[in-house]
């Protein structure tokens, strides 16, 4: 057995047992390996993360040993009450940061956990886990009505209904009050257009305030809206 001059290699010969047959093996020492920290803290925007809409979370790498010819990859894993899903490696920037790509799709903790297995010339790191809290999307109605109505013409209001998030697997249904003097009383609900616009049309049945609620429940995915208008009816 010997070295090579310069220490990268061991020359090794062995022999049968007769001695009549030699083998040259050439050993060379494993590559050196270097230690890989993913940092402690995680950050994802935006800060309140919504069923159905991007979410990004952002972390930093750092690394011994010489800059790589490739850059680094972490994987990535987002765990809720579904299970487990791979979210597919995301490359590392040159300044060690990396960003995770995902749309939640269920209401809830959502715990992102990134790893770096490692590689020839690195060692796995320990994995890093952020829990982000997932909301319902926020819904929102607009209402317009007149200032003034009267008995005989009735009333016309004109909306429009948005929803964030995933699409609303069928159109909105609204329930529409009306009250004035003689208390509150729920009138025939609409459907939202595929545009979001609808329109109530109604004949007051009492002079002065009559004020007009329309609102929308809310679904798995959705949080609930409402709003109001005030007309004055007159004769």
């Amino acid at each position: 057995m010997e070295w090579s001059a310069d220490g990268s290699r061991l020359f090794t010969v062995t022999t049968n047992t007769a001695g009549t047959q030699y083998w040259l093996h050439v050993i060379q020492p494993p590559a050196v390996q270097y230690d890989v920290r993913l940092g402690e803290t995680l950050t994802h925007s935006p800060a309140q993360a919504v069923a159905g809409e991007p979410l990004s979370v952002r972390g930093r790498l750092e690394h011994d040993g010489p800059v790589p010819a490739e850059p680094l990859k972490v994987s990535a894993t987002r765990t809720d009450a579904t299970g487990t899903r791979d979210l597919g490696p995301f490359t590392v920037e040159a300044d060690g940061t990396y960003t995770l790509l995902d749309e939640p799709d269920l209401v809830g903790e959502a715990a992102y956990t990134v790893s770096y297995l490692g590689d020839l010339t690195h060692r796995p790191a320990t994995d890093v886990t952020r829990t982000v809290s997932v909301g319902k999307a926020p819904t929102a109605i607009a209402l317009t009505g007149p200032a003034e109505a009267s008995l005989s013409t009735g009333v016309e209001l004109t909306g429009t209904f948005t929803a964030q998030g995933k699409t609303l697997p069928e159109r909105a249904v609204l329930r529409v009050q009306r009250t004035d003097r003689q208390g509150t009383g729920t009138l025939s609900s609409v459907t939202v257009a595929a545009d979001g616009t609808f329109t109530i049309n109604d004949i007051p049945r009492a002079r002065r305030a009559n004020t007009y609620t329309v609102s929308w429940p809310g679904d798995d995915l959705h949080q609930a809206a409402t709003a109001s208008v005030t007309v004055t009816v007159t004769r």
